[in-house]
């Protein structure tokens, strides 16, 4: 089975489903136009006929689109891409950070990236399962070399506020960052954001990241938060693998500032993105329960956040945070 999308610019003015297509174009256009077919190109988004001013996007049966190396790459200016000694992707792994990690543990200390279709046993903040469906979603993640003497508290906020950026540049809007980690869309979870750090001659460090393109209902019903995807939100869904190739460049550009200014350039932006201001939350530790206004961030990216009368800080990223209302 098949879907043909009849597309007029970015609206879909027609749908049908069918197992031949010559005799289906015929039945939608009838004979004539379709003999006026002008050309037919496979891409790594969809297969796309045109049909005089009409797009025609052919889709397969699993809705998604295998990730591509040369699409990524090509979604990539030269200049950055020529950073990472390379980009692995795969059917499925346990953990595209763990893939990273066992690559170091190889003997290879360079940059790189890694992607893969599913994940057996991803993980987010506090080691808590990232459910992982083979649905066209992105997980995606990162190894960077920062010099020894990097400090990289704030590294999460600085992703996630460029995260957000790259999104919005695809019209995907009013994002925000629920420190230290998520990215939401009216509080529902679309994205998260793990950091893991290790010491040596450098400091190894992996970002991944796991952003929702779609969602099995199956998979809805086992996350014990709102949760939302790009099918959702986008009357278009982006082109995974572009996205893909865009989101790598933006981290390896941000990867680069933060290395060298640390949290300093993202912090003009954080106000207009910060989830939490001024919002009253629950700090969850354990059994232990503290009611708190949320106040932003510090220069180190750490929560600020009063409770009776005084005002704290957060560094610890273990902690759950809930909306209290």
């Amino acid at each position: 089975m098949i879907s043909i999308f009849c597309h007029n610019k970015a609206k879909i003015v027609e749908k049908a489903q069918f197992t031949n297509v010559n005799e289906h174009f015929e039945t939608l256009f009838n004979a004539d136009m379709a003999e006026k077919m002008t050309h037919a190109k496979v891409s790594s988004c969809y297969t796309t006929h045109s049909l005089f001013n009409h797009r025609i996007s052919i889709l397969t049966p699993s809705d998604f689109i295998p990730l591509s190396l040369t699409t990524i790459q090509s979604a990539m200016s030269p200049e950055v891409a020529i950073k990472l000694n390379e980009i692995l992707l795969h059917d499925s792994v346990a953990s595209t950070n763990d893939e990273l990690w066992q690559r170091l543990n190889q003997g290879k200390s360079t940059a790189a990236a890694c992607l893969s279709e599913t994940q057996t046993a991803g993980r987010g903040r506090r080691g808590d399962l990232w459910h992982s469906p083979s649905s066209g979603n992105l997980y995606l993640s990162i190894f960077w070399p920062f010099p020894a003497e990097t400090n990289i508290n704030g590294l999460s906020i600085a992703i996630g506020i460029s995260l957000i950026n790259a999104l919005k540049s695809e019209g995907i809007n009013d994002l925000q960052l629920k420190w230290p980690n998520d990215i939401l869309y009216k509080r529902q979870k679309l994205a998260g954001i793990l950091v893991e750090s290790r010491f040596g001659k450098q400091l190894n460090t992996v970002i991944g990241i796991g952003l929702n393109f779609k969602l099995p209902t199956a998979t809805q019903n086992k996350i014990q938060q709102a949760t939302t995807s790009l099918q959702q939100l986008c009357t278009d869904t982006p082109c995974r693998n572009q996205l893909a190739g865009k989101i790598i460049q933006t981290m390896i550009e941000t990867l680069e500032q933060f290395q060298i200014n640390g949290l300093n350039n993202f912090m003009p932006q954080w106000s207009d993105y910060d989830a939490l201001a001024a919002q009253a939350i629950t700090l969850i530790n354990g059994d232990e329960h503290i009611d708190a206004i949320a106040l932003g961030i510090n220069e180190q990216g750490e929560l600020r956040y009063q409770q009776d009368n005084k005002i704290h800080t957060l560094s610890n990223s273990h902690i759950r945070i809930r909306f209290a209302s």
